[in-house]
């Protein structure tokens, strides 16, 4: 017994140790180790080479529901014998157009039962219901009519179709499909199952053009050799030799599923987050692949497609003309190839190890298309707390209520704003969650209801693993909502609380008992406590490649294979909608924070990237990150700052705040053994910068507010690429360290470099306003154009794009929540011919009394330099609700035009009244400035001058 204690001792010490160790290669596998990957792309290599066909549709099962819009019929597997009969094996196949979200939606499946040995327990299906946790619940899946056809191929160069992918002899073996009222075409090829689509009557995507469908279909291990292809390798098919996931049973032997997408005329692909790499994914064929599977990575190696912490299986091509996504709807391990090829092409290839194929197609003419059309299905970006978008102020770990009022009154007394402080693991009593260590936070309430005073929030860290032998975890254990080993018993791993089980919220009655844990710990008519979901890849010291075994047991049967990618959601969202319920008869809005996140998560979190180093490299991949996450539609993501892992040197402090105000999830956070290093902390010139820096965060909340609100509609991006807002332009689609702020018309190129203070900018022709003085650069020609911009330590390269309105809150306050009596500053930054507009949301920041009718929305605009005007497009209900209306400046940005005859006043209209207004021109002549124009932001008005 003593010798056990020691042995488990050692391991969770060891297990903890690396935690605060740089992340070691070794523990996760590579392709070449993953018996699934490597056979698929052994695969793909040699049935490229023998032009075997094994897959086609049986044409006698082709079916079309006339009332659902839904084509169904069986692909048939042929697997070639000499001595006995070909095996056939059938693979249920349906294709339909959603009329809501303007997917092409097809699966392919597989029907089978449980063969004598395989685990009781275990579901015999194949996953085939991720769609109940990705799609919006509200969403639409109701087909739109389509019409089906046997005709001849769309295209016209069949030829080098036939040359290149050995499709059937026969050209007439297709079924056309027409969408008629997006101009969508699909061709069904019959012979060799193959799907092409078109838009606008050009081939974008073609799949299995490559003949890479494989799905390794049910067999025993007894009967394998006769179930094998003459181009499968079985490499581990029934066993895993890799160090650390020995142990794994694979109760179904081999069961992935792999296809290839081929995008048309398209040389840049984007998306599958979450890695450590270039927005721009990069070329794969001769290196690893891209990895998606959740897990724990800390200090995560850069430029690299190793997993991290989510993933989000949604990819899309575009270039200046369209758009194309491709969502694989699979939460197992997944790998994915991608190969720019010679013909300018993009060809990618999917693998994952179990569930079925269940693809959504978004077509658009614009990467702004298809992200709507995306998160129309999977549910639009949750629109925060106004005071969530404020700065966060977190350590490993504050120690105790007194160090919790010490920092909050030291930021006070150094003038700093912030609205969220954190505690980390070290709150609870011995590392239980639902606790609060007794000594150090004995009267939690009182802490919470004096931050709630002076317009605070705080933020705590309750994670999905519970130490054995507590409350909690006994009733998890003893309700069954504990995840279970393979042979059906509570599973015991070991995280920072050593021993532990793991709460199942993949089902009905585990939410319900999670819940109740939140109903338990939050005191009663507390609304400024919110919840920390971190850990819940689920992460796992003593488990293979520090997550899960692949063959734990989840409600109803489900195998940790094949849901692992969406467990941290289902963890978080349970969270998110215990914590509503608690708020509800406040009507407030839960904020919450996870680290595991799925496609979905947006509906419901905020995410950060990490266990991130303090230099200068992890500060640079902070932005392709971010970007990356906001153009799938997990918007709400930031970076540690100034770093998590070690002690920064103050250039980099600076620069990292001058970066992390812009990431739509503004926080510092540090390592336990890191100094101490809250902003008041600074000497000069860093403590006067990173305060400028978090300041200018709470004078642009409005634009930021605003810019979420849009996302919350249209699901649009808030940390925006610069292709994604100027697609027409090639040379930008590579452009991944610099950025728009939504639809604001700021852009943004953080220095990311040690001791550089000049950079080079890109921009589009037009006009541009820095954002500091608003002197103008003008970019003539019709080109792309860089321009060397000064960038000494205390600026940051930012400029109001010509065109463009934006909003500011210009007082100093504490929080947030103490700005909603201040007046509003629009500044106005004409384009070339004079022109700009901008928008403004305004609601009370904090309830979902803007689902009643309480907020203003609001148009600004500007007419060839000489008429300002504000359209109201929804008045509030409540006019309390929102706060002061009243604008008491305008900006109008005048560098580089033409002022002679700009008049002394101007002319106000409000209905039918007028009056008179003086106009300040500035020093420099770069702008003119009209103050206390006596005008409010839910009116309609018009300014002549």
């Amino acid at each position: 017994m003593l010798l056990s204690y020691w042995i488990i001792t050692l391991t969770v010490w060891l297990c903890q140790f690396r935690q605060t160790t740089a992340f070691t290669d070794y523990l996760l596998k590579k392709c070449s180790q993953s018996g699934f990957c490597q056979r698929n792309r052994d695969y793909a290599k040699n049935i490229q080479s023998s032009k075997n066909i094994y897959y086609r549709i049986d044409e006698s099962s082709i079916a079309f529901n006339e009332t659902a819009y839904t084509l169904t019929a069986n692909i048939l597997k042929t697997i070639p014998r000499s001595d006995i009969d070909d095996i056939i094996i059938t693979l249920p196949f349906t294709l339909n157009v959603l009329n809501e979200s303007n997917a092409i939606r097809f699966t392919i499946d597989e029907q089978r039962n449980s063969p004598d040995g395989t685990n009781k327990l275990l579901q015999p299906e194949r996953f085939n219901s991720l769609w109940k946790w990705a799609f919006d619940p509200k969403a639409s899946l109701q087909a739109r009519e389509i019409s089906m056809s046997r005709t001849t191929p769309v295209i016209s160069q069949r030829s080098w179709f036939d040359t290149f992918f050995h499709i059937g002899e026969d050209p007439s073996e297709i079924l056309l499909i027409e969408d008629k009222t997006k101009n969508i075409k699909i061709e069904l090829a019959l012979n060799k199952f193959e799907i092409r689509v078109f838009h606008h009557d050009e081939i974008v995507l073609s799949i299995n053009d490559r003949n890479l469908l494989n799905l390794e279909h049910q067999r025993s291990i007894e009967n394998n050799f006769q179930n094998v292809l003459p181009e499968e390798s079985t490499f581990n098919m029934f066993a895993d030799d890799f160090e650390y996931s020995k142990d794994d049973t694979i109760p179904f032997g081999p069961e992935s599923v792999a296809l290839d997408f081929n995008f048309h005329n398209f040389q840049n692909v984007f998306g599958i987050p979450e890695h450590a790499d270039s927005l721009r994914l990069k070329d794969t064929i001769d290196d690893e692949p891209y990895r998606l599977f959740n897990v724990d990575v800390f200090e995560y190696n850069l430029d690299s497609r190793m997993p991290m912490y989510g993933a989000i299986p949604l990819m899309f091509a575009a270039n200046k003309k369209q758009t194309v996504g491709t969502f694989w709807l699979n939460a197992a391990d997944t790998w994915i190839d991608i190969h720019y090829d010679d013909m300018g092409n993009t060809q990618t290839h999917w693998i994952s190890e179990s569930g079925n194929i269940d693809v959504l197609i978004f077509l658009g003419d614009t990467p702004a298309d298809v992200l709507q059309d995306y998160t129309t299905l999977t549910g639009k970006p949750v629109l925060p707390l106004l005071s969530s978008l404020g700065y966060h102020q977190c350590r490993w770990n504050y120690n105790d209520e007194l160090d919790v009022l010490t920092v909050e009154s030291e930021m006070d007394k150094a003038g700093i704003p912030f609205d969220f402080i954190w505690l980390d693991l070290e709150y609870t009593d011995n590392k239980q969650y639902f606790t609060w260590k007794p000594d150090s936070f004995p009267n939690p309430r009182r802490l919470l209801s004096k931050l709630a005073e002076l317009g605070r929030h705080l933020t705590v860290l309750i994670d999905p693993h519970l130490k054995v032998d507590y409350n909690i975890s006994d009733i998890v254990a003893h309700e069954g909502v504990a995840v279970q080993n393979n042979k059906g018993r509570v599973y015991e791993g070991h995280c920072w609380p050593g021993a532990s089980i793991w709460i199942d919220t993949m089902f009905a009655k585990g939410q319900t008992i999670w819940a109740r844990f939140f109903k338990d710990f939050v005191p009663h008519g507390i609304t400024n406590l919110h919840i920390w979901n971190d850990m819940n890849e689920p992460s796992i010291f003593s488990g293979p490649e520090t997550t899960a075994p692949k063959d734990l047991i989840h409600a109803d049967g489900l195998e940790e294979r094949s849901i692992h990618n969406v467990y941290g959601m289902t963890v978080h969202e349970t969270t998110y909608n215990s914590m509503k319920e608690i708020f509800s008869p406040q009507d407030k809005r839960p904020f919450l924070l996870t680290r595991s996140f799925f496609a979905g998560s947006q509906r419901s979190a905020a995410a950060w990237t990490g266990d991130n180093q303090a230099n200068w490299d992890y500060l640079r991949m902070s932005i392709p990150m971010c970007l990356t996450n906001n153009i799938v539609g997990m918007p709400f993501i930031g970076a540690d700052v100034a770093g998590f892992e070690g002690n920064p040197e103050p250039e980099l402090i600076a620069r990292w705040y001058q970066t992390g105000l812009w990431y739509p999830f503004f926080r510092a956070h540090a390592h336990i053994d890191s100094i101490r290093r809250e902003p008041y902390l600074f000497q000069e010139p860093i403590s006067t910068i990173v305060k400028d820096a978090i300041r200018l965060r709470y004078s642009l909340l409005p634009t930021f507010y605003t810019s979420f609100k849009m996302s919350s509609i249209n699901g649009g991006a808030i940390m925006k690429p610069m292709f994604f807002e100027k697609p027409q332009y090639e040379d930008l689609y590579p452009v991944d360290n610099q950025f728009y702020l939504g639809d604001s018309g700021i852009l943004v190129k953080p220095i990311t470099t040690k001791d550089q203070f000049t950079t080079e900018m890109v921009f589009v022709p037009g006009i541009y306003y820095d954002l500091d003085n608003l002197t103008a650069i003008t970019i003539n020609g019709k080109d792309v154009a860089s321009r060397t911009i000064d960038a000494p330590l205390e600026k940051i390269p930012a400029f109001i794009e010509g065109g463009h309105i934006i909003t500011r809150r210009d007082r100093y306050r504490r929080s947030s929540k103490l700005m909603h009596h201040d007046p509003y500053t629009i500044i106005l930054a004409p384009d070339l011919n004079g022109n700009a507009s901008g928008r403004l949301y305004v609601d009370d920041g904090e309830t979902f009394g803007y689902e009643k009718g309480n907020f203003v929305d609001t148009q600004f605009s500007l007419s060839e330099g000489k008429i300002i005007q504000n359209e109201v497009l929804h008045a509030s209900n409540d006019d309390k609700s929102v706060g002061n209306t009243k604008i008491e400046t305008v900006i109008i940005a005048i560098d580089g035009m033409p002022t002679d005859n700009i008049q002394e006043t101007a002319t106000i209209k409000i209905g039918s009244k007028e009056h008179t207004v003086a106009i300040e021109k500035s020093d420099n002549d770069h702008y003119l400035t009209i103050k206390n124009p006596l005008i409010r932001i839910d009116e309609n008005w018009t300014i002549a001058f």
